[in-house]
């Protein structure tokens, strides 16, 4: 990292940790903002990191469900993140499809 709101030092390596999903109940999921060892990375202009921003924003545009809010974020994380020259792309577990219709998000 370096610039922005990276919390690296620049030059540093960030510490990775892997998650065995096999452990995940039935009952649970997890959405993240990327995919093995890529970081997160901030839209200044945005004022947030990329997947904060895209996530907030499908939950104000009503989005119900997590695979819903996934398969929306997901497109627009990985183009924004291109433009600034970095891979990002977000992850769920399990994936999108054995979750469709469940885990609604409430206000």
């Amino acid at each position: 990292g370096a610039g922005g709101r990276s919390v690296l030092a620049k030059g540093a390596r960030p510490l990775v940790m892997m998650t065995d999903v096999s452990v995940l109940s039935s009952n649970m999921a997890v959405l993240s903002a990327t995919q093995g060892t890529q970081i997160s990375t901030s839209s200044p202009e945005k004022g947030h990191g990329v997947f904060t921003y895209y996530f907030l924003k499908a939950v104000k545009d009503g989005k119900k469900t997590l695979s819903e809010i996934y398969e929306y974020i997901k497109p627009l994380v990985e183009d924004e993140a291109k433009q600034l020259n970095v891979q990002q792309s977000p992850s769920i577990s399990p994936d999108a499809e054995k979750l469709k219709g469940r885990f609604l998000l409430r206000r």
